[in-house]
């Protein structure tokens, strides 16, 4: 069983670089790849209280100010005072943000799409199925 674990490990980590590679480097994306799965907290919370992102990305929330920094400087993202609670600050998708973090995703799935067309059909569908038991699989 450990050398399957070592082999679906490393092949992960191969996949996950490779597509990385092909979609950040050879395609030339304006974000990079912590800044997009930001994007895509705040999108689907549609608004966000930084702890929640700082949560989420698991990272100190010093470490998502700077990020955020960047971000709304970009024009992706733009923070406001909760209005529930003046203390807190919540960030939203820009109109900008929103263009960027679809075009993003889009070619992301272009090149999962090419990876894929490249299996049959069945190991496609197997593959959906193993992953979706995985993601909701806890370990004990």
């Amino acid at each position: 069983m450990d050398s399957l674990v070592e082999r679906i490990q490393t092949s992960f980590q191969l996949l996950r670089r490779n597509w990385d590679s092909e979609v950040f480097n050879k395609i030339e994306m304006p974000i990079t790849r912590p800044q997009l799965f930001m994007l895509y907290v705040i999108q689907r919370h549609e608004r966000c209280r930084l702890s929640k992102l700082a949560e989420k990305m698991e990272v100190k929330p010093s470490a998502i100010t700077v990020m955020i920094d960047r971000l709304e400087k970009a024009g992706y993202v733009k923070r406001a005072h909760d209005p529930v609670d003046r203390r807190s600050i919540l960030v939203e998708l820009t109109p900008e943000g929103r263009t960027v973090l679809e075009e993003t995703m889009q070619k992301r799935n272009e090149v999962l799409k090419k990876q894929l067309l490249q299996l049959k059909p069945e190991e496609v569908q197997l593959l959906a199925e193993l992953l979706e038991k995985l993601a909701t699989l806890r370990s004990e």
